[in-house]
């Protein structure tokens, strides 16, 4: 069996795991990483996070279709599963993170402790052309309320009012209910209902994406679901992920 570590951080790579407890997959684990998008394999995914609910992810990196040709060649960037428009991290002004090393994370530190582990990096640099003076991303798992929180917090070097160009992707397997301020997600696999919570003004809206590569096919079934959260005239989010109570069929 694995060892499963209650915290890693590796800061080589700056990967960022935390888990409710060591030993065990139970309840939320939290993943997190900086880096830069010019790593083997990349993908664009700059500041991005995933979390599992017993031990099966909830918010997903979509991961690797079949090799091609274009995989490995000028073309792997057309690849939607290597673009950061399909990872959990923002859109900003239209534009989305560009391959390349220079599209970095900055400052990306992790703080392990009993109560919660953090990690946090600012996303700015990976957004070269978008002008922002920062983007300040922390992903946090509280150990005592038992949930993920994150938060993004930013200002243009122009202070210029967030438009309707910049939103935050969020990538979620499983049954996916849209609500006022948030969404239900039933995982696949028998894992506990979870909830997503954000601001009752943030109008969010679900897009399926229908799955035929049967790399892709053979973990997530046969849809992902992009939530798209609409950023405009903020300077800061917060999104949290908690454990929620399967609501009982009516007699």
């Amino acid at each position: 069996d694995p060892p499963l570590p209650r915290d890693v951080w590796l800061a080589s790579t700056e990967v960022f795991l935390a888990r409710g407890s060591a030993g065990s997959s139970d309840g939320l684990t939290l993943v997190a990483k900086g880096g830069h998008n010019g790593e083997h394999h990349n993908h664009n995914d700059v500041g991005s996070f995933l979390v599992a609910v017993d031990g099966v992810p909830v918010i997903v990196d979509a991961g690797r279709p079949t090799y091609t040709a274009a995989t490995f060649g000028p073309d792997r960037y057309d690849i939607w599963t290597m673009q950061s428009a399909w990872h959990n991290v923002p859109v900003v002004r239209g534009r989305t993170q560009p391959a390349g090393r220079d599209a970095t994370a900055r400052g990306a530190t992790a703080e392990i402790g009993d109560d919660a582990s953090t990690f946090t990096a600012d996303l700015a640099a990976a957004y070269p052309d978008a002008g922002l003076d920062h983007w300040r991303r922390r992903a946090r798992l509280d150990r005592v309320a038992g949930r993920v929180e994150i938060d993004d917090a930013w200002r243009f070097a122009d202070d210029a009012p967030t438009g309707d160009d910049t939103l935050l992707h969020l990538l979620v397997a499983g049954d996916v209910r849209l609500e006022t301020g948030g969404a239900r997600v039933i995982p696949e696999g028998g894992a506990r209902p979870v909830r997503l919570r954000w601001p009752e003004d943030v109008a969010a809206t679900a897009e399926v994406r229908h799955l035929d590569d049967p790399m892709l096919t053979e973990v997530w079934g046969g849809h992902l679901t992009r939530l798209a959260l609409p950023l405009a005239s903020r300077t800061q989010l917060q999104v949290t992920v908690e454990l929620d109570t399967p609501i009982e069929d009516s007699p």
